[in-house]
């Protein structure tokens, strides 16, 4: 899950995309997303998206796919954001489900029917009410891979999520693929139970590429062990509210940001906690 590059200023700065998606090569990744809640999409302009979506894709090039999100509070602007997604050199478009004042199953599922009429690309339906106040039963996610054929894979994000993984997959079989999230706060337990990998933006990609592989090839406690050791960090990032402004200061420690600017109303960390990320990044070995 890539950031959005801003300068200290907060104009868009589409530079650091090829150390963030050359990073996502180095370490193993099979694709990268952008336009998500990571990558503030909500606060873009439409040409930052088009600038960010055409920058992305260029870096990607042929071996790394590229899922663009498209979630809008209206029907008819997802639609059109996955038509010029799919025209830009999209891979699959991530949707969210859009706010509503009185959710209901029947205007939701026509929002997703909507989207998967405008687009060929695959679906992943993005499963974060958190986030979009929207709650979906396994039932309804059931409803949108047997009715929606593009709508294959499912970014799940709405804890507990190792128990909501063996109800979707009970109802779904082969016919989804389930990604978890949530900064990889889950990711062991998530693959035990069948997920096929995450989409996260931890700071550190290539641990969650050590653990996914590992738990292919059958060496669980192996997983187990990079996961726990990697435990208090995924923690410390994964802090609501702030959890992208932590994220961004590691990644600018990293090299792979020049700035860790987010928009404002986002909240950015206060001195007190950038020192609590120094010791705990110290305490790891991983201090810049």
């Amino acid at each position: 899950m890539l950031p959005t590059p801003f300068t200290n200023v907060g104009e868009l700065d589409p530079g650091p995309y090829s150390r963030l998606v050359g990073k996502a090569r180095d370490a193993g990744c099979r694709g990268v997303v952008c336009l998500g809640v990571m990558g503030e999409a909500p606060r873009l302009s439409d040409n930052e998206r088009a600038a960010i979506l055409k920058e992305v894709v260029a870096q990607s090039g042929d071996d790394l796919s590229v899922t663009v999100g498209i979630s809008s509070p209206s029907h008819w602007l997802a639609a059109k954001r996955a038509d010029e997604a799919g025209q830009a050199g999209a891979d699959a478009v991530m949707v969210a489900p859009p706010p509503m004042a009185k959710p209901n199953e029947s205007v939701l599922f026509d929002y997703y029917r909507t989207i998967h009429e405008a687009t060929t690309l695959p679906l992943v339906v993005q499963d974060y009410p958190t986030e979009s106040g929207v709650h979906m039963t396994p039932e309804f996610i059931s409803r949108l891979n047997s009715e929606l054929t593009r709508a294959r894979y499912l970014k799940l994000e709405d804890p507990p999520t190792p128990p909501k993984v063996t109800r979707i997959l009970a109802l779904t079989g082969d016919d989804m693929s389930i990604f978890g999230g949530l900064g990889g706060s889950f990711l062991f337990e998530e693959l035990a139970r069948g997920a096929t990998g995450t989409m996260t933006g931890f700071a550190y990609p290539e641990v969650l590429v050590d653990i996914y592989r590992r738990m292919l090839a059958g060496d669980r406690e192996g997983a187990r062990s990079v996961f726990n050791k990697w435990i208090p960090l995924i923690r410390y990032e994964n802090q609501p509210g702030i959890g992208l402004s932590v994220r961004k200061h590691i990644m600018m420690r990293r090299g792979l940001l020049d700035s860790a600017y987010i928009r404002l109303p986002g909240p950015s960390i206060d001195q007190p906690t950038e020192m609590e990320l120094d010791e705990l990044l110290e305490s790891m070995d991983l201090s810049v």
